[in-house]
């Protein structure tokens, strides 16, 4: 890992942990306070309050009477929930890659961070759709149909901590009615799906589903897009039904993952 260390952007003691953690798990035998230090061009001193805030922090531990640091399986841990995440968005593509092929459509997924939905996925099939929801794009949670689909599972008590605030809106179509929000609610929980209509970019309408991780709690929310006058209703119903079978898929898909990792 290279760091500039010169940078105003950075917590340079947390560079100095992180690549102390580095050193550990690269060697296959305990490393020395006196190797650490000359590793990373510091002081005795300066390397002890590093290591040791590796093992106060659980990922590494001294090596009993032959002395020096390890890595502890808690790295372990943290690199096989990263690889699931890796696996499991690779699911979401596989699944809904042939939605996005069948309709010749535009297929976003998004997820919750913080009071807000962040597009941390774009699916592109046919003639590409240009409209907000770009990867790395945030919207607060009650604009569009992938947002409010994430909100729309929150518990009672997180939604209507929400709603408590001053909602902003993006285009004159842009629900901000609280009773109007907790109505259209209600439906995305009966119905397991969100849709909207000119609320995020005019023109565009978005049928949104959640993705249900293996705990049964909706973990991120995929979203079909095309022009208004594109979708007439039937065409709505058909990509209501599409996307849902394509959100089953992915819950069996991690199910699976789940299954052969244990």
């Amino acid at each position: 890992m290279k760091v500039d260390m010169g940078s105003d952007h950075i917590v340079q003691s947390a560079t100095k942990v992180l690549r102390a953690l580095e050193i550990l798990c690269a060697s296959p035998v305990p490393v020395s306070l006196e190797q650490l230090a000359a590793r990373l061009k510091i002081s005795s001193a300066t390397a002890y309050r590093t290591v040791n805030t590796l093992v106060c922090a659980g990922y590494a531990k001294e090596n009993g009477r032959h002395g020096g640091y390890v890595a502890t399986l808690l790295v372990a841990e943290l690199s096989a929930k990263v690889s699931r995440s890796f696996d499991f968005q690779s699911g979401i593509r596989a699944s809904f890659r042939p939605v996005g092929m069948k309709f010749g459509e535009t297929i976003t997924i998004a997820k919750i961070d913080g009071d807000a939905a962040v597009y941390i996925d774009k699916i592109q099939a046919g003639a590409s759709l240009v409209f907000f929801c770009d990867v790395g794009r945030r919207l607060p949670l009650h604009i569009g149909a992938a947002a409010r689909c994430l909100l729309s599972y929150m518990t009672d008590e997180e939604f209507e901590f929400y709603l408590s605030r001053e909602l902003e809106a993006r285009t004159s179509a842009t629900v901000t009615d609280a009773e109007a929000l907790r109505r259209l609610r209600r439906d995305t929980l009966e119905h397991e799906f969100a849709s909207s209509v000119d609320e995020v970019d005019i023109g565009v309408s978005a049928i949104a589903v959640p993705i249900f991780g293996p705990n049964g709690i909706p973990i991120a929310a995929a979203a079909i897009a095309n022009t208004t006058s594109s979708w007439s209703e039937s065409d709505r119903l058909e990509r209501v039904a599409v996307m849902k079978a394509a959100a089953a898929s992915v819950g069996s898909r991690s199910a699976a993952s789940v299954g052969h990792v244990a």
